[in-house]
């Protein structure tokens, strides 16, 4: 039989040479493939190559994300993955910090010393060590982007000693630079333990209270006050940004052992697990607290009476506290001799029935904390079993009084907020419980990642709380600045934000994104993603992109259409009704994307008798890239109006959003 010849069309040739352009990367794998074909016939190895070719190419077309060049060096080493996942090569240090403080109320003086042993699971030698010195804001040339009172500029940390395996460090080789302090002339190997000890000292700020400090003259919030190595990671290898007094803070997770020695009459709250109860506390106290992790109703374990009586620290004239914590990303305490501590236990597993006491610890004369015990508890609770739907990090979750508002492993330090603010901050500052605490994003270059879901967190949890709380929550610092000369895409590093759009690019938008995403995925699938992005990166340093793979990887759906409009553009807010068109009783709505914002549409047609009904599409109504999409619905009742928009879409122009018939 004489062999056939065929004769192969000019769009094929065209549209298998388009797909050799787009898939270059992929010659290896072409290559493998014609070797393979080479069983088959002529024209059954150019079908398999021309569908290799079509497949190759509408993946091609697909959205990609812009990848800086910092994080394509880590895929290449296969220290992250295009999944999400941590790649095969991820790695990470820690250290195990043993601190024991001294700490004077009335001077204010806080004396440390320290061991720490580091441990470098890079591939790196590591030439010098980075630490940071946060009290170093207050130091007399520090650079600041906040404002502080003249009495509390200091000489910053004082240095006492340092020795790196036992060896004292030349000056020459000791550099502090604001709130860094490098040690150079190290040779630290890839797998190398080294210990470190040092001994340090400051003044604790009086006034001029960032996040630490003084809350009145028995009362303090001590934050970011011990010299901590710095993270070094495969994205940028050390983290060298100063802390100026805005930006937050990137940390690696390690262990903790903190003996805190205070005067008899102070008690204290901090990080992890206090392992000498009986040594600190009278037996009442002791047992209260035992009793509120064990109850779900409220627990004062120490009242006014109980402070008037002297009846709550052992009477000694120094007690020392002992704490433990394991895997955190930072240590933080507090203490006071005049505050009241109510408590109550939650259920946050119901497999292994494990318990998380939930504190709240404040001054009696503000009344407005009293109702916080309860927010906070509902909070662990939903955080347990709803959204996101995992049992509570922590064994503990304390929320003190201080003059911010501001998160720390298992601590918060809130203000004496009024009514329904009190409730959208314990929201928000106990959500921090797992974005920073769990998934240990880099709070200095990202914060969207860790605040966009805590803010989040108070317009979604704070209305399960205060069911009148819903569709309430305030959206025109986006609106308002969003399309401005002061407006940036997310993705902006957060030491670039400045102006009026800061609290929207790091904050708002992002959450608001994130609703969006989840009413477009619904919450079953919603809530797979998120905890699948969670499993992977529970105690690990996730950049955002680890974060959008994630979310497309365990939602099954490639999002990079999203992802790159909500992140990394510019854009205005502002879909509009542009034509309405009606035949008999059938309506087409033509909704016009004028800003470049995708946004899902949400159109509600009134009616003149009263009723209404509601047309709506997700965010993937955009991902074709159009800007204009069309709502059908049939009516055979008079239309009084049709209204575009729900509370939480973003409109920088309404006046667009409102159609009425020519004839009403």
């Amino acid at each position: 039989m004489a062999k056939r010849k065929y004769h192969y069309k000019p769009v094929v040739i065209a549209t298998c040479i388009f797909a050799i352009i787009s898939a270059k990367e992929s010659i290896q794998t072409l290559q493998y493939l014609y070797v393979q074909s080479s069983m088959f016939t002529d024209q059954k190895r150019f079908l398999l190559l021309y569908f290799f070719f079509l497949s190759h190419l509408l993946v091609a077309q697909q959205v990609s994300l812009p990848i800086a060049t910092n994080l394509t060096k880590a895929y290449t080493t296969q220290s992250r993955s295009l999944s999400g996942s941590p790649g095969k090569s991820y790695w990470q240090n820690k250290a195990d910090y043993q601190i024991e403080l001294t700490f004077d109320p009335l001077t204010r003086q806080l004396a440390g010393d320290m061991t720490i042993s580091y441990q470098n699971n890079s591939p790196d030698t590591l030439k010098q060590l980075v630490f940071k010195l946060f009290p170093n804001l207050y130091k007399a040339g520090s650079m600041r982007s906040t404002s502080l009172q003249a009495n509390d500029i200091t000489d910053g940390v004082e240095i006492k000693s340092l020795l790196l395996e036992g060896q004292s460090i030349a000056s020459k080789n000791q550099v502090i630079r604001g709130t860094n302090m490098y040690i150079r002339g190290t040779q630290i190997h890839p797998g190398q333990l080294t210990q470190i000890k040092l001994s340090f000292a400051y003044v604790v700020n009086k006034t001029s209270f960032i996040r630490t400090g003084q809350v009145d003259s028995g009362a303090f919030v001590i934050a970011y006050f011990f010299p901590r190595i710095a993270v070094y990671d495969d994205l940028d290898g050390w983290d060298q940004y100063p802390y100026t007094g805005k930006e937050e803070f990137y940390n690696d997770f390690c262990n903790f052992q903190v003996t805190i020695a205070l005067p008899g009459n102070y008690q204290c709250w901090a990080t992890g697990t206090l392992r000498n109860p009986q040594e600190v506390y009278q037996p009442t106290i002791q047992q209260r607290i035992e009793a509120a992790l064990h109850s779900d109703g409220i627990t004062d374990i120490i009242t006014t009476e109980d402070l008037t009586k002297e009846a709550v620290t052992q009477k000694k004239s120094v007690n020392t506290w002992r704490f433990e914590a394991k895997d955190v990303s930072d240590f933080a305490f507090t203490v006071s001799n005049h505050y009241v501590w109510k408590a109550s236990g939650v259920t946050v597993d119901t497999l292994t029935h494990r318990r998380t006491r939930v504190d709240v610890v404040y001054n009696p004369e503000h009344k407005a904390f009293e109702p916080v015990i309860d927010y906070a508890r509902k909070t662990v609770e939903l955080i347990s079993y709803l959204l996101p739907g995992i049992p509570f990090p922590y064994a503990t979750q304390c929320i003190f009084e201080g003059l911010d508002a501001m998160e720390y492993p298992m601590m918060v330090n809130n203000l004496p907020f009024e009514a329904d603010e009190a409730i959208y901050f314990t929201v928000h500052e106990i959500f921090h419980s797992l974005f920073p605490f769990v998934v240990g994003s880099n709070e200095t270059k990202h914060s969207f990642m860790d605040e966009g879901w805590a803010t989040w967190s108070e317009f979604t949890l704070a209305p399960m709380i205060k069911p009148s709380l819903a569709d309430t929550y305030d959206i025109s610092s986006f609106t308002s600045s969003a399309g401005s000369d002061q407006d940036v895409p997310v993705m902006t590093l957060t030491p670039q934000l400045y102006g009026k759009a800061r609290f929207s690019d790091k904050d708002l938008k992002p959450a608001l994104g994130l609703h969006y995403v989840r009413e477009m995925l619904g919450d079953s699938l919603f809530l797979k993603a998120l905890r699948y992005y969670i499993q992977q990166w529970q105690g690990k340093h996730p950049s955002p992109y680890d974060f959008f793979y994630c979310f497309n990887t365990g939602s099954g759906k490639n999002l990079n259409w999203f992802w790159k409009n909500w992140f990394f553009e510019k854009f205005t807010p502002d879909l509009a009704i542009e034509q309405v068109i009606r035949k008999r009783n059938q309506y087409k709505v033509v909704i016009g994307n004028k800003g470049g914002c995708m946004l899902p549409i949400h159109l509600t047609v009134l009616f003149t008798d009263g009723t209404k009904q509601e047309v709506s599409s997700g965010i993937d109504s955009w991902s074709d890239g159009k800007d204009r999409q069309t709502l059908t619905f049939k009516s055979i009742k008079e239309i009084q109006k049709l209204v575009l928009g729900k509370p939480y879409d973003a409109d920088s122009n309404l006046s667009d959003n409102i159609w009425e018939p020519t004839n009403h």
